[in-house]
């Protein structure tokens, strides 16, 4: 046992290195002109942590600590769809028409689901470990499905995606994969809160994405372009290229004409 708990001690270390660092790399890289919402998700939950060191030890096995943990946990978790929306836009604003469809798409599957994990959470309202737990598993269910539908889509019209948005979602990818397992094991007969290994994967698994996220910020942020809206030029410069455009114009349908008369 209390080689268990000094292993629990070092991860803990290891995991608020890792959030840390995170933290500074993403402001140093100026994240939040290209990721804003990836830059919120990171400051709020390495907040969250950090001032959970600063909490009453007492006030930890409270019930109401836990609803405040679990609350803040299932918020920051949320946070996972609006990075998957961010992606999304960022991947396939280039082409309007299928970023119409598929828009339209992951909107579609993601109220779908997202209706699911509520409907499946109010089940269980009196029973605060169920209710956070069956929410949890869906909300993690409905991330995993959204990130490999956008892939599919990506795939499907053979986009190319900028490696610092792929690697964001397959950190994401990663994380909710092995939530899913646990989560279930968990529900179903409580495995995963039974023995330690369980819980060291679930905090070691955000680790090795937090991992793939400060791989991808630090080769890939400064080459990735920021969002900008397209912008419309303005009047001067259309009433200066407009007579050119149209002499232009003037010059091709001549040469059409005379090349029509000779085959005529």
């Amino acid at each position: 046992m209390r080689e268990l708990s000094t292993f629990s001690e070092i991860l803990t270390v290891i995991g608020y290195s890792l959030s840390l660092s995170l933290l500074a790399l993403v402001l140093w890289r100026n994240l939040r002109r290209r990721l804003p919402v990836f830059t919120l998700f990171v400051v709020l939950f390495v907040t969250r942590d950090v001032a959970i060191l600063f909490v009453d030890r007492a006030f930890t096995y409270t019930r109401t600590w836990y609803c405040i943990f679990w609350t803040s946990e299932f918020i920051i978790s949320v946070m996972y769809l609006f990075m998957i929306a961010e992606v999304a836009r960022l991947f396939l604003r280039g082409y309007p028409s299928i970023w119409r469809s598929a828009s339209r798409l992951l909107t579609a599957v993601g109220i779908v689901l997202t209706a699911w994990t509520v409907y499946s959470m109010m089940r269980f309202w009196g029973h605060l470990r169920l209710f956070f737990s069956v929410g949890d598993h869906r909300l993690t269910l409905t991330i995993t499905i959204l990130i490999l539908l956008l892939m599919a889509i990506g795939s499907y019209y053979r986009l190319k995606l900028h490696p610092l948005y792929r690697l964001v979602l397959i950190g994401i990818g990663m994380y909710t994969s092995v939530q899913l397992v646990t989560n279930q094991l968990l529900i179903q007969n409580r495995l995963a809160s039974a023995t330690p290994f369980w819980d060291f994967l679930r905090r070691g698994s955000f680790g090795i994405s937090e991992l793939v996220w400060m791989y991808a910020i630090w080769r890939w942020a400064a080459a990735a372009p920021p969002f900008r809206q397209s912008e419309l030029i303005s009047q001067s410069k259309y009433d200066h290229l407009s007579p050119q455009i149209h002499n232009r114009l003037q010059d091709v349908i001549q040469k059409l004409a005379s090349l029509v008369d000779q085959r005529s």
